[in-house]
């Protein structure tokens, strides 16, 4: 086992395999599943020895905005508390948001935890409660051992424009764990994909544009609207005359369900806005990321630091305008087999166990 004892938030939904990777590599371990705000009302905790499942139980929260971080804050340190206090040994806690750290100097005094911040977002903007929030980021960032970012542009921001790589504070992406069964490629497939939250900022619209423009392809949409969304698109598919060739049903849909879906296609979308205040610029999109391990190529907006890792591997297409969109899918029609091998490259530059091994070494340091 590369750690001893673990402390860590995960999520059930994209996170980079990061529970599987601490799964497997540390002696006992607590897991903090945390649901948002707007799904499951309840927190899930696991506790694990040597890899097995030791125990399961069921975290209160809440929807309501207060009483959900609230709740977070009081549950995140009473189990920390009672995992680390069960232990003679240093416990590491390994979080993303800074509600895990508010009560950490407390915590020091009485138990041995040592702090790794990995950062996996930042808002730009100039409102007073994003510059507050992102400076309370910043002092915990300023206060712990090791501290990790999703992607360059966060190390930037962090660091006064300049970007660390020491073993104690880097950028480490999202690992990946490809499926076995969705081995691309689809040759002939002209159905695209889409995944996510179904939203203004997406690229939706133009995607349904092209859909009425281009009679022979097809569509699937993944996902869920948010904020009365579903009206527009419905909207757009009736009047573009789109139902017999677009796939939505405004539901959340099962890995099973999602895998069959991508075997069917030939290429992921991911048309995010380019504003500048469009936090994706700092994001390592997960998105992106669920393309490649369903084995389908990506065809992109020039936002992200994950485009250079997309065109160094030619696993896909990057785009600078929607309407260039078009043009990178038939790209990608056209010569399947080369980008099925770019896909194949990238997953493996990603693959979570080597990568997160050599990212996360300096943290083994601590129980030495």
């Amino acid at each position: 086992m590369r750690y001893e004892s673990v402390f860590a938030h995960a999520s059930f939904q994209f996170c980079g395999h990061i529970d599987e990777y601490l799964i497997k590599n540390t002696r006992r371990l607590c897991l903090l599943y945390c649901q948002p705000r707007f799904g499951e009302h309840h927190h899930v905790l696991r506790l694990y020895h040597e890899g097995e499942l030791v125990e399961e139980r069921a975290v209160p929260s809440s929807q309501k905005l207060l009483p959900y971080y609230f709740l977070w804050f009081w549950h995140h340190n009473r189990e920390l508390w009672r995992f680390a206090g069960g232990f003679k040994g240093k416990t590491l806690v390994m979080c993303g948001h800074p509600i895990a750290f508010f009560a950490g100097a407390l915590t020091r005094l009485f138990r041995k935890v040592v702090y790794a911040y990995w950062i996996g977002d930042y808002f730009p903007g100039d409102g007073f409660v994003i510059r507050a929030f992102e400076r309370l980021k910043k002092f915990y960032h300023d206060h712990v051992r090791f501290a990790y970012y999703l992607t360059d542009a966060i190390n930037r921001k962090f660091n006064g424009g300049c970007v660390r790589r020491d073993e104690s504070h880097r950028t480490v992406m999202w690992g990946l764990q490809p499926f076995s069964d969705c081995a691309f490629p689809r040759n002939g497939s002209k159905r695209l994909l889409f995944v996510g939250l179904v939203r203004d900022g997406q690229g939706v619209d133009k995607l349904l544009d092209f859909m009425a423009a281009y009679e022979d392809y097809s569509l699937a949409l993944v996902g869920v609207a948010a904020n009365g969304y579903e009206t527009v698109v419905r909207a757009a598919i009736d009047a573009n005359g789109l139902a017999d060739r677009v796939y939505f049903e405004n539901r959340f849909h099962s890995e099973d369900e999602l895998r069959e879906i991508a075997k069917t296609c030939c290429c992921g979308l991911a048309l995010y806005d380019l504003s500048q205040d469009n936090f994706t610029h700092y994001a390592d999109p997960g998105k992106v990321k669920a393309y490649m391990e369903l084995g389908l190529p990506v065809v992109m907006t020039r936002i992200s630091d994950i485009v250079p890792y997309v065109e160094r591997f030619k696993a896909g297409e990057v785009v600078d305008s929607l309407d260039d969109v078009c043009l990178a899918i038939e790209r990608i029609a056209s010569d399947p087999k080369s980008y099925a091998h770019g896909v194949a490259e990238f997953n493996g530059h990603f693959a979570y166990s080597p990568y997160y091994a050599d990212s996360f070494k300096a943290m083994e340091g601590i129980w030495r």
